[in-house]
C-alpha cells in the first residue's frame, strides 16, 4: 500500500452523491477535539447531520511522514477552533473507499466541506495561518476585529519570522507591506535554493540546516517563490508565493495612514506622542521636533514607557514608512487605540519642506 499514491477530482458531485445512501449512526474513533472516520455510511451520516457547520477532514496514512508533521498541528487547530469547525480523520489505507469518495491520489490533504458541498482543500503540508484563515473565512466566527487575511508567522523584536517544514510547498505566505520578513524552512534534509526574484534574494540549502532567506516587503502584490534542485515542488517549479498586504489594524484599533502635510496638522491640532523608531544614528542626524526616540527593535521590550498614551494619539515614523508599520503592529497587539503612520516616513517630511532638529 505504500507504494500508492493517492488532488480532490470533482469532490463536489462525488460527496453529493453520498446522501443517496443510506447509513448507520456514526461510530466517533477518538475521545478529542479530532475524531475518526472509516466507512462510506459514517461520512454520509455526518453530513445529513452537520447543516450549516464547517467539517474539515485530515486525509492521512501512517507511512507518510509529512503527515506525521501535520498532525499535531491539525490537533491543535481542532481544539482550538472546536466552535467554528469539527474535524475528522481519515486513513486511507484503512478506508480506501472513502479516499476514493474524495478523488484522492496524493497525502497528506486536508478537504473542507459546508453544507454537503467541499468548499476548499489544501494538499501537502501547509503553513498554520493557512488553515485558520480558511476556517475563518468559510466558517466566519462573527467576532470584530477578526482579519481573514492575517500575516503568516509571528514578530520577534521586528521582523515577521515564518517558519516552514521540509515537507511543505505553500500555496500562500501573508505579510503587510512595510515588513522585513524572513522564511526559515526547518531541517533540510536534501539540497535546493529557493529564490524571490521581485525581491531579489535566493538562498541555498544546506543539508541538515535550516535554510535562512530574508527581504523586505516594500510594495503590496503577489509575488512568486521559484525552488531549483531537489525541491518539494519540483525542479525548477514555482515553490508558492508571497502575498503582501495593506496594514489594517485588528481589534477595535484606528490605524491610519498621513501624508506628512496631515501629520503636521495632526501636531498642531492633537499634540500627539511622536514616537521614532529608527535607529539612534537615524534620530541624532534629525529628527521631527519633539519625538520620542524608541528604536523598532526595542519596542516590545520597552512598551511600558508608552503606557499613559493608550488611549491618546501616537504618530509614528521612520525614514520611508516601512518600519512604523511594524511599530504599529506591535502597538495594535499591546492595545493602543489611536494610532497614525507617516506614510513616507522622513522621506516625505523633507520632501515636503518641512524641519528636522538635531
Amino acid at each position: 500500500m505504500k507504494s500508492r499514491r493517492y488532488l480532490l477530482v470533482g469532490p463536489a458531485l462525488v460527496v453529493m452523491g453520498l446522501l443517496l445512501m443510506s447509513a448507520p449512526r456514526v461510530r466517533s474513533g477518538s475521545e478529542g477535539a479530532v475524531q475518526a472516520i472509516t466507512t462510506v455510511d459514517e461520512l454520509k451520516t455526518l453530513l445529513e447531520a452537520s447543516p450549516g457547520r464547517l467539517l474539515m477532514f485530515d486525509l492521512y496514512a501512517d507511512w507518510c511522514g509529512p503527515c506525521r508533521i501535520l498532525s499535531p498541528m491539525i490537533e491543535d487547530i481542532a481544539a482550538e477552533r472546536k466552535d467554528l469547525v469539527s474535524v475528522y480523520k481519515i486513513n486511507v489505507d484503512q478506508s480506501p473507499e472513502l479516499a476514493s469518495v474524495f478523488g484522492v491520489n496524493g497525502i497528506p490533504f486536508v478537504v473542507f466541506v459546508k453544507d454537503k458541498k467541499p468548499v476548499h482543500a489544501l494538499s501537502g503540508v501547509q503553513p498554520r495561518a493557512s488553515y485558520i484563515r480558511a476556517i475563518q473565512y468559510f466558517a466566519g466566527d462573527g467576532k470584530p476585529g477578526t482579519d481573514k487575511d492575517a500575516p503568516d508567522g509571528k514578530l520577534v523584536n521586528g521582523i515577521r519570522v515564518i517558519r516552514l517544514s521540509t515537507a511543505t510547498s505553500p500555496e500562500s505566505l501573508y505579510v503587510y507591506k512595510g515588513e522585513e520578513v524572513e522564511l526559515v524552512i526547518e531541517h533540510v534534509d536534501f539540497p535546493y535554493s529557493v529564490h524571490i526574484p521581485a525581491f531579489g534574494v535566493s538562498a541555498d540549502a544546506t543539508v541538515g540546516k535550516d535554510l535562512e532567506i530574508r527581504f523586505k516587503a516594500r510594495e503590496v502584490g503577489t509575488f512568486p517563490i521559484y525552488c531549483n534542485g531537489q525541491c518539494p515542488s519540483g525542479d525548477g517549479a514555482r515553490y508558492g508565493k508571497i502575498v503582501v498586504m495593506p496594514y489594517k489594524a485588528a481589534g477595535g484599533g484606528d490605524y491610519r495612514e498621513l501624508s506628512a502635510a496631515d501629520a503636521r496638522e495632526l501636531i498642531a491640532d492633537a499634540s500627539p506622542l511622536i514616537l521614532d523608531v529608527r535607529t539612534p544614528n537615524e534620530y541624532y542626524r534629525g529628527h521631527i521636533q519633539g519625538a520620542k526616540l524608541l528604536p523598532l527593535q526595542q519596542l516590545e521590550g520597552r512598551i511600558s514607557e508608552l503606557a499613559d498614551y493608550k488611549d491618546r494619539p501616537i504618530l509614528i515614523y521612520c525614514r520611508s514608512g516601512n518600519r512604523s508599520v511594524v511599530a504599529s503592529e506591535i502597538l495594535v497587539r499591546h492595545g493602543f487605540k489611536k494610532l497614525y503612520n507617516l506614510t513616507h516616513g522622513v522621506i516625505d517630511w523633507r520632501r515636503s519642506g518641512l524641519n528636522l532638529v538635531e
